[in-house]
């Protein structure tokens, strides 16, 4: 059992049972039935006919004619492999390959048999996400597929009519489901913070202000993670190697939170990310403009994982340790270098491969299941978004970002193929809105006026 993203589907077994509910259960009730009453209702009856199903097999098998018996035997068997999820993820276990002639199948040689696998193929999303889906045609289904190497889908990025005073930074905020941005660049006057709610309202975030250039911030998704809060804000002062640290609802500032040790550390524009994979122990990973990557942990003690000399680093991220999807990049630190077109791949004890992509990173993300999008599109002052129906087949994808698009999106996905390491740029459709000049982007499942909030 592996984890990754994760949506439960419904197998055949448990539509059978909604429909008996919907057969059996008269329209006049003395209590009102609720969704999640008919739900619990469907599961109860999808396991009392897979029992009953099974029972009738083996007690008519039992009571068969000798003759009869191999036929009866054999019917039973395809009965129950019709019927049989092991693993209830919206695959049966004949489908996951539980019968093959050579035994049961196991895509990512792990040892556990798809049929009882949650991630088949060992690629981060859920076999009950994947299913049979198969979005790069090649005609092996996605729960065994883990390398997406198909054509990219067109986007549609809308312009979100609500308007904003230079804006710069924006990441997710779980405990309201909205977004928080960095604004009023270059001063951070009156204020720097502001939280965006689902209607286009802005309220102010914090009473910090005064930080100056740009500000890039992370947040944290869950919480008490190695001892951080849910919605805790961490963003660089704009003083050399500190960093501060606000309360989830914006009215306890720290500040400055860590000092990093040292002279000439750099500031924080290389970006802040908290490691939700574990590689990094759940630390707050910091990426200065000086080639300096350090690990903070909940107590804000610093250590440095390496220093790249004369490099101005931008974006990063944690990839999680899944070879098979990410190639050499699995269980490491990414982070770009926006002159030269290059990303480091950095391992916990410091040692770091240079890849050639030929984009100049601006930011990076990985693409979760469900979630719109949102980049701050600095050229115009505005804020563009993508509803998650833009990015089916694209989850679990490294996203690049490129701050001055070369006559595209300035949006590209980085993907292992199987041998190497493949980039590809994302192309609009016609009527989308055109981006001028990208600085920071996130992934939400928070709503703003034009996109709908995810539930």
């Amino acid at each position: 059992m592996k984890s990754g993203y994760k949506e439960y589907g419904v197998n055949s077994v448990q539509a059978a049972g909604r429909r008996e509910v919907d057969r059996l259960v008269p329209m006049k009730r003395s209590h009102p039935v609720t969704k999640k009453s008919r739900q619990e209702f469907s599961t109860h009856c999808s396991l009392f006919l897979t029992m009953a199903l099974s029972t009738l097999c083996l007690v008519g098998c039992s009571n068969k004619k000798n003759n009869q018996s191999n036929a009866s035997d054999e019917d039973a068997s395809n009965a129950t492999e019709i019927w049989l999820d092991s693993d209830l993820d919206g695959l049966s276990d004949r489908e996951e390959g539980a019968y093959s002639e050579n035994g049961p199948e196991d895509a990512d040689g792990d040892g556990v048999p798809n049929y009882l696998d949650s991630d088949s193929d060992n690629d981060g999303l859920a076999d009950s996400y994947e299913r049979l889906r198969d979005h790069d045609g090649d005609g092996v289904p996605g729960f065994v597929d883990p390398v997406n190497n198909g054509e990219l889908p067109l986007l549609n990025l809308t312009s979100i009519s609500t308007d904003f005073k230079k804006p710069i930074g924006i990441d997710h905020h779980e405990p309201t489901n909205s977004v928080i941005m960095t604004v009023n660049y270059p001063e951070g006057e009156p204020f720097n913070f502001e939280r965006i709610d689902a209607e286009g309202v802005h309220y102010p975030f914090s009473s910090m202000s005064g930080l100056k250039k740009e500000v890039k911030i992370a947040t944290i998704p869950n919480d008490h993670i190695n001892g951080f809060k849910q919605g805790e804000l961490f963003v660089g002062n704009g003083e050399d190697g500190q960093i501060a640290r606000i309360s989830s609802d914006g009215s306890n500032v720290q500040n400055p939170w860590v000092d990093l040790p040292g002279l000439e550390n750099g500031l924080m524009r290389g970006g802040l990310i908290f490691d939700h994979t574990g590689e990094f122990d759940n630390e707050l990973i910091a990426v200065t403009n000086h080639g300096q990557v350090w690990r903070v942990t909940a107590d804000g003690i610093p250590t440095q994982i390496v220093k790249i000399s004369g490099i101005h680093l931008e974006g990063v991220a944690v990839v999680p340790n899944l070879p098979m999807r990410y190639g050499p990049l699995a269980g490491k630190i990414i982070t770009g270098d926006e002159s030269l077109g290059v990303i480091y791949a950095i391992s916990k004890d410091g040692q770091y491969e240079i890849f050639p992509i030929g984009v100049h990173v601006e930011d990076i993300d990985l693409i979760p299941i469900k979630n719109n999008f949102f980049g701050v599109n600095y050229g115009t002052s505005r804020l563009l978004g993508s509803d998650v129906d833009n990015f089916i087949g694209m989850e679990g994808d490294i996203l690049l970002t490129q701050e001055y698009p070369e006559k595209g999106t300035g949006l590209y996905l980085l993907r292992f193929d199987g041998v190497e390491l493949e980039t590809k740029p994302i192309r609009l459709v016609d009527e989308s809105a055109i981006p001028g000049q990208w600085e920071h982007v996130t992934f939400s499942r928070a709503g703003i006026v034009e996109l709908r909030p995810i539930e």
